[in-house]
């Protein structure tokens, strides 16, 4: 059984596409919209996250592990040397640690990136059936010979019996 901490942190990684979106509304400058504006959060930032939008620590971790873990995150960690408060106001530094972090991560997703298209690659795609040529049935039945439904049976005779060459009369009837 998974610890309550985990439950709830597992909830808030759910819920947090979610809740990214109350977190733009609140802090803008923190969680832009757009790609070039995304800078790294300064540290102490879930306990500040967590009072203020009343949530549990557990919860605030997640949602933010879902930002802090996104391709787009961790280039600008990798891009940027200073790090900022959820008012925008410039923080402590990047340290190399949390660059070297960032360089794994978007390796991890990279690599996920090439799996997927690989197997993808690998899959056969399903083909699709080939259109039937044959013409559909005719709608007025056509006119058949009265012996095809009940045919004549078919005798066989002995080699030495006098009707072994079949006659005319009789091919017809076969």
């Amino acid at each position: 059984m998974a610890s309550p901490h985990t439950i709830e942190r597992q909830r808030g990684a759910k819920e947090a596409g979610q809740q990214l979106a109350v977190l733009r509304e609140k802090w803008p400058l923190a969680f832009p919209a757009r790609t070039q504006d995304v800078r790294p959060l300064a540290l102490g930032t879930v306990s500040q996250v967590a009072e203020a939008m009343g949530w549990s620590i557990p919860y605030t971790i997640g949602v933010l592990t879902y930002w802090k873990m996104a391709p787009v995150y961790c280039q600008a960690v990798l891009s940027h040397d200073q790090r900022i408060t959820l008012d925008g106001t410039a923080a402590e530094p990047v340290d190399a640690e949390a660059k070297d972090l960032a360089t794994k991560q978007l390796a991890k997703l990279a690599a996920r990136k090439a799996a997927k298209q690989t197997a993808a690659a690998k899959a056969k795609p399903k083909r699709k059936p080939a259109p039937r040529t044959e013409k559909p049935a005719p709608m007025i039945p056509m006119p058949r010979s009265p012996m095809i439904p009940n045919p004549v049976p078919r005798t066989i005779w002995p080699a030495n019996h006098p009707a072994a060459t079949p006659t005319t009369k009789m091919i017809s009837r076969l």
